[in-house]
């Protein structure tokens, strides 16, 4: 035996496949920090002892949900405004990222931004207005469209 041991660092992004038929094993697909594929092979006990901390990291990240940012519309969270441009998978992953602009107030400046799953767990809300899209036109009146653009 050994006495070398080699630590590896793997980013994951919250996918875990369960086991198919017979097999026991869940597979927790991983990227190593330099972006090569990675998996980690839980079996029943390291899957109930493992997976709860896995998938409860703190308590925003509680629900785990299948919706995500749309390209196209507005959000707002605590004030803030995110402008939703376009959706890319993280390189070397499946996890998408939300890219395009955010605001603390409607006076600010629009700041280029690039958003994570793990933001759209902190409860964002649409606000894109129906009948204008994610940026109403300036002589809109207030009463056809949401506040806080």
């Amino acid at each position: 035996m050994s006495d070398t041991v080699t630590v590896t660092e793997l980013r994951w992004n919250k996918d875990v496949y369960a086991p198919v038929g017979t097999d026991t094993t869940s597979w927790v697909p991983c990227t190593t920090v330099e972006g090569q594929p990675a998996a980690l092979a839980l079996d029943g006990e390291e899957r109930e002892s493992l997976g709860a901390a896995l998938l409860y990291l703190d308590r925003v990240d509680d629900v785990v949900r299948d919706e995500f940012f749309e390209p196209g519309r507005l959000y707002t969270r605590d004030g803030a405004t995110f402008r939703c441009e376009a959706l890319a998978p993280y390189p070397g992953t499946t996890e998408l990222r939300a890219f395009g602009y955010t605001r603390r107030s409607p006076a600010d400046r629009w700041q280029t931004t690039v958003l994570s799953a793990r933001a759209w767990r902190k409860s964002w809300t649409d606000i894109t207005c129906p009948a204008h899209g994610y940026e109403c036109p300036p002589d809109t009146s207030a009463v056809d469209c949401t506040a806080g653009r």
